[in-house]
């Protein structure tokens, strides 16, 4: 008995010294993720490599681009069903479409988001030509 209690308390042990820290940290931010138009629509430019560590490591709350999650566990890209997913001409000026998303006026975007800090006196990339390489 006793030696059948000390096993499952090892392994116990064991289990929380190395399973325990990955579901607390959660899942790892990628360092980089490519953002490209929705499934079945067309890229009138390149798809933009986004340097994603390099932002969280400046400090950026992760809601403020994610702004539809209610958990960091339930994170997903804007171009997943039910988010920014219209690529049409039409939805180009509509906030909710995928264009807007990265570059309308909404603090959320990318582009707007550059433009503050640029104004902050930082350098961020703003021309088209700095992100769609």
């Amino acid at each position: 008995m006793k030696k059948s209690l000390m096993i499952c308390l090892m392994v116990a042990a064991l289990v929380c010294v190395f399973a325990l820290p990955a579901v607390i940290a959660g899942a790892a931010v990628p360092e980089t993720v490519t953002m490209s138009a929705p499934e079945g629509s067309e890229m009138t430019r390149s798809a933009v490599v986004f340097p994603h560590k390099a932002h969280e490591t400046l400090g950026i709350d992760c809601f403020v681009c994610h702004h539809t999650n209610d958990s960091k566990d339930s994170i997903t890209g804007c171009s997943v069903d039910g988010c920014h997913t219209d690529n049409s001409k039409e939805a180009k000026k509509d906030p909710t479409g995928f264009y807007q998303a990265f570059h309308g006026k909404s603090d959320a975007s990318c582009l707007q988001c550059h433009k503050n800090e640029k104004k902050a006196g930082k350098n961020p990339p703003v021309a088209c030509k700095d992100c769609h390489k």
